[in-house]
């Protein structure tokens, strides 16, 4: 009987061992749980020092007003730690911007809102899991988390606000709930790691440059419930091969795909009734516009379509590959920057329907080496030839009554200028406000001399002075 209870005993004792151990192990897993801040400085400052890759694992139970003097505790202790808050009382989190010792968070379900740069300038943040009680990602809560390359986002978030996610260069991948409605004004932007995006049916709105600078992202897939997509929304995201917009997108801003130099095609879904595509080429519906010509398309020759009537504004910037455009007679506009970055371009022609050659139009075509201004353009703009470095004659018709300023500055091998009439002083001079001549060396002053006026003007390349002829 003595060893039987003997042997309970040392069964009983081998369970409690056991339970002990498993209670430790728990421990260590879900780290030291702690319920003040002057108790987490105190029990960080009695542990050696470590590295991001082997944080403190700690737990706490806190409420807003602690989160400020959470950070102050971590970052004062120098001690990399990985935070697990805790506790009904904290539904939203602010104030642990800059702390710069925090390697991991996870946000409970408590929590319904991050709020406005939350976790801006944590530069060792390397993981966020977003609990499912979250609807709101405020603006730039992760802004400059420069390590940050996970985050799980709850599904209830509705709403990622204006630059939430700014700067993230470590980010790789994200996955975008279906809970989400709208993507805010650079909510991504230069998360120069990411290499894919998903934007679900739920979204209806992305941005103005959500997306931008994301130089790393060469897939993109767009739900079917968006709507917008803003100006500058994928500017810059020089890995992007091809883009397809589906039906229900009524509004693509400006510069949407600008600084794609990979981006061989634009498609769209025909079900679309303000879009459609041709070849890779965005238009309106009806194609009487262009609006974008993909930078990283193939070719060295484009003939835009006769049903096109205008070419909107920076529609083939950067094409650096198009030696030659052939636009059709019926075009009246071309917008501003149209062929901004054109570097190989050498010609082009401009229809006679055509009255303003806008601001940049023809900015950096250095191979451009001649062109004709037909007699219905009224007026040069800004900057308009500015940098066409190939460019050795132009002639300026009878109809043009204003030349803006710099509009053919940097044209470093225009030697003859030809005026077929008279530009009044006011729309042609200099502007001392400014400082913008329209011309490199003295032509203005020789044209508005007194012997000056209708006729040719010639000038050795690179000169100052110029003679009428």
């Amino acid at each position: 009987m003595k060893n039987k209870i003997n042997v309970l005993k040392v069964r009983v004792l081998g369970i409690i061992a056991f339970i002990a151990v498993f209670t430790l192990s728990a421990a260590s897993c879900y780290g030291q749980t702690i319920n003040s801040a002057d108790a987490l400085k105190e029990y960080l400052d009695n542990q050696p020092a470590n590295s991001p890759d082997k944080p403190i694992k700690v737990t706490m139970s806190a409420n807003g007003p602690m989160l400020p003097k959470i950070a102050e505790a971590i970052n004062s202790a120098g001690k990399y730690v990985s935070l697990n808050l805790t506790g009904s009382a904290l539904t939203t989190i602010t104030d642990l911007g800059g702390c710069k010792m925090l390697v991991s968070v996870t946000i409970p379900n408590s929590v319904t809102s991050i709020g406005e740069r939350a976790f801006s300038g944590c530069e060792s943040l390397t993981s966020v899991t977003i609990g499912n009680g979250v609807t709101s990602i405020g603006e730039r809560a992760f802004y400059d988390c420069k390590s940050l390359t996970s985050v799980t986002i709850g599904n209830g978030v509705t709403s990622i606000g204006n630059g939430a996610f700014y700067r993230c260069e470590s980010l790789t991948s994200i996955t975008i709930p279906n809970s989400v409605t709208s993507i805010g004004e650079y909510a991504f932007s230069e998360c120069k790691s990411l290499t894919s995006i998903t934007i679900p049916n739920s979204v209806t709105s992305i941005g103005e440059y959500a997306f931008s600078e994301c130089k790393s992202l060469t897939s993109v897939t767009i739900g079917n419930g968006v709507t917008s997509i803003g100006d500058g929304a994928f500017y810059w995201c020089k890995s992007l091969t091809n883009i397809t917009i589906p039906d229900n997108v009524y509004v693509i801003g400006w510069k949407a795909f600008n600084g794609c130099n990979s981006l061989t095609a634009i498609n769209v879904n025909t079900a679309n009734p303000i879009y459609s595509s041709q070849d890779g080429v965005l238009y309106d519906k009806a194609k009487t516009t262009l609006f974008k010509y993909p930078a990283g398309k193939t070719g060295n020759a484009f003939i835009i379509p006769d049903s096109v009537t205008s070419i909107e504004r920076n529609a083939f910037e950067d094409c650096t590959s198009l030696t030659n455009i052939t636009i059709p007679d019926n075009v009246y506009k071309i917008g501003w920057e149209v062929f901004y970055g054109c570097t190989s371009l050498t010609s082009v022609n401009i229809p006679s329907g055509v009255t303003e050659i806008y601001e940049k139009t023809f900015y950096g075509c250095t191979s451009l080496t001649n062109i004709t201004i037909p007699n219905s353009v009224k007026s040069i703009r800004e900057s308009a030839f500015y940098r066409c470095e190939s460019l050795t004659s132009i002639t300026i018709p009878n109809s043009v009554t204003n030349i803006s300023g710099w509009a053919f500055a940097n044209c470093t091998r225009l030697t003859s200028v030809t005026f077929q009439g008279m530009i009044p002083s006011k729309n042609f001079g200099y502007s001392s406000e400014y400082g913008r001549k329209r011309f490199d060396g003295d032509l203005i002053d020789e044209y508005l001399d007194v012997d000056g006026g209708i006729g040719t003007y010639k000038r050795s390349a690179n000169g100052y002075r110029w003679t009428k002829k």
